[in-house]
């Protein structure tokens, strides 16, 4: 067979098959004749033209070909009903698409009201899907527990993944005595200075015990993985580099491997590259670092020192209650075997939690989530009675048609089939249109502030959640194409012919039911309305909390002292009174300052501390503040306020005698009803564990209280544990290698950071500086868990409100509409234009008034489901919800009282002539 003859049968493959039976072989011999004839004439130019127009000719043809087989079905398709039904569904999709051209304001208004509604489920269900439902994406995350030591009666009632709550004796004997436990492995995030011939960077690292790795089931894509034997002290400078950090810093050369990169001033060996892909919690891990323990932090002296996260993982077959049964008993066996911690653990009510790794993640936005995934289905809810609502009174108008098809004999399953075809079809098309605008949206995560979201960077629009959004599409146009074939396949034909023909009406039941949807639409809008409004008078509520400082002007950015390069606490003061001096000296700097805690930083360190003559009884003398150390000048850049005493100056160097500031949370716990300045308190020079800071042994060191500041909100606006407090030191006595700088300007802020860039650069310029951010972008982002709900909720009632409007402006203008006949007749008879407009805004009052009430009676329950996200407002709060009350029942007045002017300006004469 030559290469023409069987290129061109491939071409008829695009024919149907009865018409390649019947005419293939006539169609191949037509076709090369042509093909010889063109040859023969024009050469190969002829030839190549021939070909050309065979092809185009069956590209056009075989379609309509097809399209022929479907609309007239012929003898030889009969007894093959699968494919009768295909064609009558296919003539209903055209019938479909035919009538939404010729009615294009009602097709718009549906596509629009889908699109809206569905976009926005889109969008939610995305972010619910991928933050709560989709499986950590790590080995067996069903198996992996996050285990926290908690002390509620100190403040810390909660953990989380990225708080240390766990010491390394615990993991010691966890991992020895835990037989539910598979493996088991502790963690902590930080950070490091990468040494580099073109400039510092400050890296994101995670130190993690071996097994880490193990249990994650993490590959590499070159070298290895971190072993035990690179744990051992002394042998403990290796590093695995992320995938995506190796790939953007060095280019991906593999020979990196067996090299060494410095950290921190100290060289480490590169002793893998994890693939691609792999990941923990957060995205932003360029390293990854062995731990290493001393036998001091082993020992039993370092119990109940919890600066490190602890996960595990089950072993098959074991649930979440046996290991916290076994731990429950391992915690007991050490109460006894170690009396000297019987007093912390009294007095902090310290118990040890199991958890699901998945399930604490997401514990801060949970109920969030799911309520922002219920206000979407409310939306969409509103949306499809609304839709419901428009094709009753489309099917109005061909009410007449469809009761004569099936008086002609038509079953109801053959118009039923035909309404569904449009109303699903017009959904689906909606439903694609919505999720492609859901997905643009996603797109915008900085806009929407998603990356304060647990898993925001798998936050994306995947095939499951678009099958799901076109599902739920497809179950919207089935639900309101069958309200009008329920009435069909009840109603008396001929009273239907009757009263078509006579005033063009859909009678008194479809009236009925298009009065009751608009109802539930206000009733639905106005539940929708009080959680907006809840939220947003709790968000207003939390921006009248005093955050202890002014943020306006107020630039701070963080510095690490690596140890290499500064030895001692000397050198640490020495630079930073360098730092400080030529900061102050920069033009515009009103104040400067430096601390290891910045408020709203995310970087907190909490410490006991005992008030000299109390003593530790009953869980009121042990507490466990906020430790932070801070130089002159720091209160003065944030204007903490001083309530009694001065602030830190020069006097509190390294000699002098030692001092502390208080907060007056903390003053009136310590000293209630007297003045704290003068008072003392006590913690040892240097503890080594929690037992050095419950005892006041020879060690121990007085510091004198001189001064009282305002309380500052370190953690938060709303904070989730109760606050004790906080203590400063004088970063002179107590300095830190991890500090924040807070420059106060009388410009702008932003133009202070390129000369601070340089201050700190003239000094070493192998120190980085990172984390910059204004004191208002931290209060700001501090907010964002709250705002975001509130202006996503705040949008679902707009919608809610704007379709519930739409809702009782379409129904009471059908109504007018329909019975415009009757108001002629009515105003013909002696009825005034007045009483006409005021019977239509009654009908309108009747409408809103009862949905209110509905909608008031449902928001019973969702008041509980609301109380835990509301912060100093409550849940039936009767200001909030008679505002709302209100605001609907005007939007509803002036979308009754359209339809009203129109029925009052209602000519009777010309009525009753039509």
């Amino acid at each position: 067979m030559s290469a023409t003859r069987l290129l061109y049968r491939l071409l008829l493959l695009l024919w149907p098959p009865r018409v390649r039976r019947a005419h293939g072989r006539e169609l191949e011999t037509l076709f090369l004749d042509c093909l010889d004839a063109a040859r023969r004439r024009h050469g190969a130019p002829g030839y190549a033209r021939a070909w050309l127009s065979g092809m185009a000719d069956a590209l056009i043809s075989a379609p309509r070909a097809h399209r022929q087989e479907w609309r007239t079905p012929p003898a030889h398709r009969k007894g093959r009903p699968w494919a009768e039904r295909a064609s009558d569904v296919l003539r209903d999709a055209r019938f479909a698409m035919r009538s939404w051209t010729r009615e294009r304001s009602f097709t718009l208004t549906v596509l629009a009201t889908l699109v809206v509604c569905l976009g926005g489920n889109t969008v939610i269900f995305s972010i619910v899907r991928s933050v709560l439902l989709k499986p950590l994406p790590i080995a067996d995350a069903d198996r992996i527990v996050l285990v926290s030591n908690l002390y509620p009666k100190f403040g810390f009632g909660a953990a989380g993944p990225g708080v240390g709550a766990a010491s390394v004796p615990d993991y010691f004997d966890r991992r020895r005595d835990v037989r539910s436990f598979d493996e088991v492995m502790l963690y902590r995030r930080g950070s490091v200075t990468l040494d580099a011939p073109g400039g510092a960077d400050r890296l994101n690292v995670l130190r993690a015990t071996p097994s880490f790795y193990a249990l994650l089931g993490a590959r590499t894509f070159a070298g290895r993985t971190i072993t035990e034997q690179d744990a051992e002290l002394g042998n403990d400078a290796k590093v695995m580099l992320s995938y995506a950090f190796w790939r953007r810093r060095y280019g991906g050369d593999a020979s990196l491997v067996g090299r060494d990169i410095r950290l921190d001033g100290r060289p480490f060996r590169v002793v893998g590259i994890l693939a691609a892909g792999f990941e923990y919690l957060w995205k932003d891990i360029d390293l990854w670092l062995p731990l290493s323990f001393t036998a001091d932090q082993q020992s039993d002296a370092s119990r109940h020192s919890n600066n490190w996260v602890m996960i595990a993982r089950l072993k098959t077959g074991a649930s979440v209650d046996q290991a916290q049964r076994e731990i429950d008993a391992l915690n007991a066996r050490n109460e006894e075997r170690l009396p000297q911690f019987r007093n912390l653990i009294r007095d902090g009510g310290y118990r040890t939690i199991v958890v699901p790794l998945q399930d604490d993640v997401v514990r801060d936005v949970r109920a969030t989530l799911y309520l922002l995934w219920a206000g979407a289905l409310f939306v969409l809810l509103i949306g499809g009675v609304n839709l419901a609502n428009l094709f009753l009174m489309r099917s109005a108008a061909r009410w007449r048609e469809l009761a004569t098809r099936y008086a002609l004999g038509a079953s109801v399953a053959r118009v039923g089939r035909q309404v569904l075809t449009e109303t699903t079809l017009l959904a689906v098309c909606g439903g694609a249109m919505g999720m492609a605008a859901g997905w643009w949206v996603l797109r915008l995560v900085a806009g929407l502030d998603l990356d304060v979201l647990p898993r925001s960077h798998e936050i994306r629009l995947d095939w499951q959640a678009a099958g799901a959004m076109l599902t739920l599409a497809a179950a919207v146009g089935v639900a309101t194409g069958l309200i009008p074939l329920v009435r069909l396949s009840s109603v008396n034909v001929t009273d239907v012919l009757r009263d078509a023909g006579r005033s063009g009406t859909a009678g008194t039941t479809a009236g009925r039911l298009r009065r009751l949807l608009a109802t539930a639409q206000v009733a639905l809008a106005f539940m929708l309305l009080i959680g907006a409004a809840l939220l947003l008078a709790s968000f207003r509520a939390v921006l009248a909390i005093d955050p202890g400082f002014e943020p306006a002007g107020v630039v701070t950015a963080a510095i690490n002292l690596p140890s290499s390069a500064y030895r001692d606490a000397s050198a640490l003061g020495q630079v930073a009174d360098r730092l400080l001096e030529r900061t102050r000296a920069l033009p515009g700097v009103g104040a400067a300052g430096l601390t290891t805690t910045i408020p709203l930083g995310g970087n907190y360190s909490s410490g006991i501390i005992l008030a000299a003559g109390s003593e530790p009884g009953g869980g009121e003398s042990i507490v466990a503040p906020h430790l932070i150390s801070a130089s002159d000048g720091y209160f003065e850049a944030m204007r903490i306020p001083l309530l009694r005493g001065r602030y830190f100056d020069r006097r509190d160097t390294a000699s002098a005698p030692p001092v502390v500031i208080v907060d007056e949370r903390l003053a009136r716990r310590f000293w209630p009803g007297r003045d704290a300045v003068g008072q003392r308190l006590l913690r040892p020079a240097n503890p080594t564990g929690v037992l050095d800071l419950l005892t006041r042994g020879p060690d121990a060191r007085s510091y004198t209280v001189i001064g009282v500041v305002a309380n500052v909100q370190v953690t938060g606006l709303t904070p989730k544990d109760p606050p004790v407090g906080a203590y400063y030191f004088p970063y002179a006595q107590q300095p830190a290698r991890s500090i924040v700088v807070a420059v106060r300007s009388a410009q702008d802020p932003e133009a202070i950071i390129a000369p601070l860039r340089s201050t700190l650069a003239s000094i070493d310029r192998e120190l980085p500086l990172y984390d910059v951010r204004t004191m208002e972008e931290r209060l700001d982002r501090s907010l964002v868990q709250r705002r975001m709900p509130m202006v996503i909720a705040t949008a679902f009632g707009a919608v809610a409100l704007f379709l519930a409007a739409i809702g009782v402006y379409g129904v009471l203008a059908a109504q007018v509409t329909e019975r415009r006949r009757e108001i002629g007749i009515r105003m013909a008879l002696g009825s005034s234009a007045s009483d006409v407009f005021r019977l239509v805004m009654r009908d309108g009052a009747r409408m809103t008034l009862l949905g209110i009430v509905v909608g008031f009676a449902g928001t019973a329950g969702m008041a509980r489901l609301m109380a835990g996200l509301l912060y100093g407002v409550r849940p039936t709060d009767p200001v909030v919800i008679g505002g709302v009350a209100l605001l609907l029942a005007a939007v509803a007045l002036v979308a009754t009282w359209l339809p009203a002017r129109r029925a009052a300006r209602v000519n009777p004469a010309a009525v009753l002539n039509e």
